[in-house]
């Protein structure tokens, strides 16, 4: 009988890891997911995890709403595996936690070519770092910039006003001091109370987090969601590596890279969604453009990113939009 349900398949795997022997038993995978065991990106963990089976790979999910608690597990070994957001994966594997580097990426094709290029088997070697690999990622969306008011309409007028920045990432930290603009230290859990409470200014999120943490109601009738990408978000699925084959990793890559089409249809939805979501005026958009390439270059400078991603971020860029000025000029990054 032909199947031809992901939810008929997902019984089949259920059915399949009774009779699974006590030497082959589940992995664990953690997943940081603020909305718990539901929505898209769990539905995606489920379908890996029956793909995983049909490798020969037995997977059990485990939900965190805390991120810091997931990644504390995944250190002490009680996870195999984190899917976790990209700036968080930085300190387990500093080349593809760097994909999420300030103006590095400036739509969503040159970050589909991006990781198409990191499943290749050639470049698997840096996928890894000590005893971690990164097994796959999938797009979170653009992050853009939700101001709590409209007359805070330029990077100067920026300086001086107070911004969320998360405390386990050193990169916002330090590009809010060298703006100007006052950090308040903040994560995954509270930042969007703080902008919804008026507590700070200015908060950088991805469309799909708009409606789930209620962002609208800091941007308020006189704020704006600035149209331009300061960070293209991703999520990255980290393993320990020695408790999985470099065959199984491989496929791993390969699967995720297959799902960015599936996982982009929501972003553009909730792109679509937005209120108030406006283009910076003409004459500062090359302003905005020249204090992300700045922050970059002082956040590589100051050890944040790393150098080989760094120049892949750079050859991407200029594959996909080769009259950039910087893929005539030259420069490393």
């Amino acid at each position: 009988m032909k199947i031809t349900t992901w939810k008929t398949i997902r019984n089949l795997a259920f059915l399949l890891l009774l009779v699974i022997p006590p030497s082959l038993s589940a992995r664990t995978l953690c997943v940081f997911s603020l909305v718990g065991a539901q929505g898209e990106l769990w539905e995606q963990m489920e379908d890996y995890r029956v793909a995983a089976l049909q490798w020969g790979e037995p997977l059990s999910l485990r939900v965190f709403t805390d991120e810091r608690i997931a990644a504390e597990d995944l250190k002490a070994g009680l996870c195999d595996g984190l899917m976790m957001t990209g700036m968080r994966a930085r300190q387990f594997v500093p080349f593809t936690g760097s994909i999420d580097a300030i103006g590095g990426l400036h739509n969503y094709r040159s970050l589909q070519v991006l990781i198409e290029l990191l499943a290749d088997p050639r470049l698997a070697a840096a996928m890894r770092h000590g005893a971690y690999e990164t097994a796959g990622i999938l797009p979170l969306g653009a992050a853009y910039l939700h101001i709590n008011d409209r007359a805070i309409n330029s990077v100067e007028k920026m300086a001086g006003h107070t911004m969320a920045v998360f405390d386990n990432d050193r990169a916002q930290i330090l590009m809010a001091e060298h703006i100007g603009v006052r950090p308040v230290l903040s994560d995954v859990s509270n930042f969007s109370s703080k902008f919804n409470n008026g507590v700070v200014d200015v908060i950088a999120a991805p469309a799909v987090a708009y409606r789930p943490l209620e962002l609208y109601r800091g941007v308020g009738l006189q704020g704006v969601v600035l149209k331009l990408t300061t960070v293209q978000l991703t999520l990255q699925l980290v393993l320990r590596h020695e408790r999985f084959s470099p065959e199984f990793m491989a496929r791993s890559r390969h699967y995720f890279a297959d799902q960015f089409e599936r996982t982009m249809k929501v972003i553009r939805a909730a792109e679509d969604d937005l209120l108030f979501f406006y283009p910076p005026p003409d004459k500062d958009r090359e302003r905005y453009a020249q204090m992300m390439n700045e922050s970059r270059r002082f956040l590589i400078e100051a050890g944040v990113y790393d150098r080989d991603m760094m120049r892949w971020l750079k050859k991407v860029r200029c594959k996909v939009s080769p009259a950039r000025a910087e893929c005539v000029d030259g420069g490393e990054w």
